[in-house]
């Protein structure tokens, strides 16, 4: 159903946030949600990358506590094919399987699911059409422990990898616990040696989250735009040209080959990149990714906070 407000709870926050913006494609849900500890993962997928790769999303939610609990999901994103904006809400049944929000029990105690292709599980649960499994899906999902207040009861974390040699090569971030004090300016330091005489030939992208939160944790749920700029490490002076991303409500922007994208001098092959809010009210997550120009496999790290 199109044009239909989603809300869900981080009562250890004390907001009651709506995630999704009119216009974007959802599922509507009866149930009651959850209401507790957050976490959120900046980046889940099924893209083609560079030489012919596929990358797929695993993904692990854990209850660490010693009590079931609902867990919910709200995933927001777009079909990579054709820009269409996708959100989907449903929850953790207490065999693990992904269902309707509210439907299949609590998440058991000191449990863990465990998904494969996180993308392909949704398709196979009726959550997502087929189609996303050839067009690509590109976005991010957060998780909310019912009842949960404290850091490390619920956890979440997602591997990226595609099928290589008769096995996988891979990548993995863990999912961020929200809190109060999240932020607008992030800053991550990138390589680009593809013109070393030694070494490995790197390059880097990077992937930006709007969380759809303020930095308080309140709702934010229009867009943000997002300034990208290179900064000299030899000097520390901005240089190069600046990018602007516009990024809707839990949505994730991809930005490939940054130093090339930012026009980094030739010169200059360690780059600092930041990322600032300078409109909308959301704060942001994000993923850099160094990746093997020869083999195509990727390094990734959180990009770090650069509000002090």
């Amino acid at each position: 159903m199109k044009g239909t407000w989603r809300t869900y709870a981080v009562a250890a926050l004390g907001f009651a946030m709506p995630l999704l913006a009119a216009g974007q494609d959802v599922i509507e849900t009866t149930e009651a949600a959850a209401a507790g500890l957050g976490v959120n993962v900046p980046l889940v997928g099924r893209l083609a990358g560079a030489g012919g790769t596929l990358f797929l999303s695993t993904v692990d939610v854990t209850n660490n506590a010693a009590q079931d609990t609902q867990v919910d999901f709200y995933l927001d994103g777009a079909d990579v094919a054709h820009g269409t904006a996708i959100s989907r809400v449903g929850s953790i049944s207490s065999a693990g399987t992904l269902v309707a929000q509210g439907a299949g029990g609590a998440m058991r105690h000191r449990s863990n699911a465990h998904f494969d292709d996180f993308i392909g599980a949704l398709v196979t649960a009726g959550i997502l059409d087929s189609s996303v499994q050839t067009d690509g899906f590109l976005g991010s999902v957060l998780f909310v422990f019912n009842g949960f207040t404290k850091r490390g009861q619920g956890a979440a974390t997602v591997r990226f990898y595609n099928e290589f040699g008769g096995g996988t090569i891979g990548q993995a971030l863990r999912g961020h616990e929200i809190s109060t004090g999240e932020p607008q300016t992030l800053i991550a330091t990138l390589r680009d040696s593809r013109s070393a005489a030694n070494g490995p030939k790197l390059y880097a992208n990077l992937f930006i989250n709007n969380t759809g939160l303020t930095p308080a944790g309140a709702t934010a749920a229009g867009s943000i735009t997002v300034r990208l700029q290179a900064i000299a490490e030899s000097t520390g002076a901005a240089v190069g040209t600046p990018v602007d991303l516009t990024i809707g409500a839990g949505q994730t922007a991809a930005v490939s080959d940054v130093l090339h994208r930012l026009g980094a001098p030739g010169g200059e092959d360690t780059i600092l990149v930041t990322a600032t809010v300078t409109s909308g009210s959301a704060a942001i997550a994000g993923a850099a990714v160094q990746v093997d120009n020869t083999t195509k496999d990727g390094s990734v790290v959180d990009m770090s906070r650069g509000d002090f």
